[in-house]
């Protein structure tokens, strides 16, 4: 699994109250990360309580990048920072930009540079009590925007394997 695992953990804002920890993590039965709510039991995470929130598409033939974290903002809002899924290896410290045939892991034109990929970015989302999630006003794109996803907040982004959102100012 390269540099995967377990990406990214964080309790809900209101996990005094409703007990839930959301898991960024690879799933083992396919080419995806997956951005997870579970509920906890006494100090016991009940794995049958998962609810998939976020399914992100993943390379996993050569390693690199797969960095994570999930933060909150004052307003709710859950941040889940992604790598770029892209090997820097052969790219002699340029950007890792390989458009020839058999190079895809070397590729981040599939990943951060990609409006309509989740990987190499900041996603923000509002996350419901019923496990699904809104897309909050203020993200790089509209909901319904032709090739793009909403979700994204910033892309571009290589390993962001921390983030940190001031809960002051936001």
């Amino acid at each position: 699994m390269a540099e995967d695992g377990l990406l990214g953990l964080n309790k809900d804002p209101n996990f005094d109250k409703n007990l839930w920890i959301y898991m960024y993590y690879s799933f083992t039965k396919g080419s995806f990360n997956v951005l997870s709510r579970f509920t906890m039991k006494g100090d016991q995470l009940l794995l049958d309580s998962e609810i998939e929130m976020l399914k992100i598409e993943t390379q996993r033939q050569e390693c690199c990048h797969t960095g994570s974290s999930i933060e909150w903002d004052a307003k709710g809002n859950l941040f889940l920072s992604t790598g770029d899924n892209t090997s820097p290896h052969a790219s002699d410290g340029y950007i890792p930009s390989d458009e020839r045939l058999g190079r895809m892991p070397c590729d981040a034109q599939k990943s951060s540079a990609n409006t309509n990929d989740l990987r190499g970015k900041t996603i923000r989302i509002t996350a419901q009590a019923d496990g699904t999630y809104t897309i909050p006003e203020g993200n790089l794109f509209a909901t319904g925007t032709t090739k793009t996803r909403p979700e994204i907040y910033t892309m571009w982004h290589r390993n962001p394997f921390r983030i940190h959102v001031d809960k002051h100012t936001g």
